[in-house]
């Protein structure tokens, strides 16, 4: 009975605390800003491309890009990027945890 009750209060704790599509847009920002700055560190130091001007194609071709959905317990944002690899964000709890993922070759 215990037990019940324990799931019971964790789930609606979790349905009311479901990060909003801002929250997973944020996170997706942070996230492609900081992947950015490690793939362009070197290219920077070879050939002068400044990290503004990648962060900023990066941001403005994420704008409205996404895609939001909710289970009700916990949420998913998607974003496609250039490229073989896609964003993907999971949210719960209020915390947003982002990854890359690479789609596979025989993948569309």
């Amino acid at each position: 009975m215990r037990l019940l009750l324990l799931l019971i209060i964790i789930g609606v704790a979790a349905y009311f605390t479901v990060p909003a599509r801002e929250a997973h847009e944020e996170a997706a920002q942070a996230f492609l800003q900081t992947l950015t700055q490690e793939e362009t560190g070197e290219v920077q130091a070879q050939t002068g491309i400044s990290l503004d001007g990648v962060v900023d194609f990066v941001t403005g071709m994420m704008a409205g890009q996404g895609r939001f959905e909710t289970y009700y317990l916990a949420s998913k944002y998607t974003l496609d990027t250039p490229g073989a690899a896609y964003l993907e964000c999971w949210g719960a709890f209020t915390f947003v945890q982002c990854r890359r993922v690479d789609r596979g070759v025989g993948a569309a």
